[in-house]
């Protein structure tokens, strides 16, 4: 309903776009009070995330293999059990970890981009490749950009500082 001002009182703001969210609108998993937005996971094979999970999982075979190792020879059964579920163990409980005791959102890089072609908006790697993903809401000129992130944080880069943007997945 416009108001004499020409102002639509009932439409959705459109400072939403600022607030980081999926693209069907949902606040990511890993949404701080903070503003920023944890991430789980490290390793992207090209542009394609590697969940934290199948890594907690892979790293449970690991050590599931030692300990088969120690006492394969006697207890043959326990060995054979301890690799069967304890990557499966580990995967769940990382997994259960990540999505309801500390959530965290998966995340992966699709570009680089310099400090001093930020644009409100944008989704960035707070820390180089890997870490917490904040989103740009003001980029100010200076003999350094300062930045303003959702939530009030600010941070400073060099002009031609090179920041990893993200695509929030969930």
């Amino acid at each position: 309903m416009p108001t004499d001002s020409s102002i639509d009182l009932f439409s959705k703001p459109t400072s939403a776009g600022l607030v980081p969210g999926l693209d069907d609108g949902r606040p990511p998993r890993g949404l701080t009070k903070e503003g920023w937005v944890r991430t789980t996971g490290w390793l992207q094979i090209g542009h394609h995330p590697v969940s934290s999970a199948h890594i907690a999982a892979f790293t449970g075979l690991l050590w599931s293999l030692v300990g088969a190792a120690a006492v394969i020879t006697s207890r043959p059964v326990v060995a054979g059990v301890l690799v069967i579920t304890t990557p499966a163990v580990c995967g769940i409980s990382w997994w259960l970890f990540t999505v309801l005791v500390r959530p965290a959102s998966s995340a992966r890089n699709i570009a680089t981009k310099r400090a001093d072609e930020l644009t409100p908006g944008d989704l960035i790697r707070l820390y180089g490749t890997i870490g917490p993903v904040g989103q740009v809401v003001a980029v100010t000129s200076g003999e350094e950009l300062l930045v303003t992130l959702h939530g009030g944080s600010h941070r400073t880069w060099a002009r031609d500082h090179v920041l990893h943007v993200v695509e929030l997945l969930s």
